[in-house]
């Protein structure tokens, strides 16, 4: 008996804000040969775009010689996407909480918030050549 194997993408994007419309195109590819549902893909979409601006900005410091690496899994009934950047990682539970009413006018600061609002599990892990941020998308019953 055969095993239901993920289906898997990869891609990797230099560390430029620029790179994001690179990104942004990979995601609408995916959509198109996997079939993501509108409601699916806006939460994937949200979701991994903060991850990926996070990884350039943040995690890689904007620093073009760094790559963050893109991987999508997409199951039976989920979709897996992982952002791993080449940055010194840090500690999710240190991130302030962005409803705080001390945080709410900052500029910065709401990523993981909203990473987490669109996403069925996020787990984050610091790995030796960086961050991985790793977001689960349940598929809705309209798109199963």
């Amino acid at each position: 008996m055969k095993k239901n194997r993920p289906k898997f993408e990869s891609a990797d994007f230099p560390s430029d804000v620029s790179s994001f419309k690179k990104f942004e195109k990979f995601l609408y590819e995916l959509r198109g040969k996997y079939k993501i549902s509108d409601e699916d893909f806006y939460r994937l979409y949200l979701a991994s775009s903060e991850a990926f601006i996070n990884a350039i900005v943040h995690g890689n410091k904007l620093e073009p010689s760094k790559k963050v690496k893109v991987r999508f899994k997409s199951f039976k009934k989920s979709f897996e996407i992982e952002v791993q950047d080449e940055g010194e990682g840090f500690e999710p539970e240190s991130i302030p909480d962005p409803t705080v009413n001390e945080n709410l006018l900052k500029e910065s600061g709401r990523g993981i918030y909203i990473i987490k609002a669109f996403s069925d599990v996020v787990k984050f892990h610091k790995t030796r050549n960086g961050m991985k941020v790793r977001i689960k998308i349940k598929k809705r019953p309209s798109a199963l």
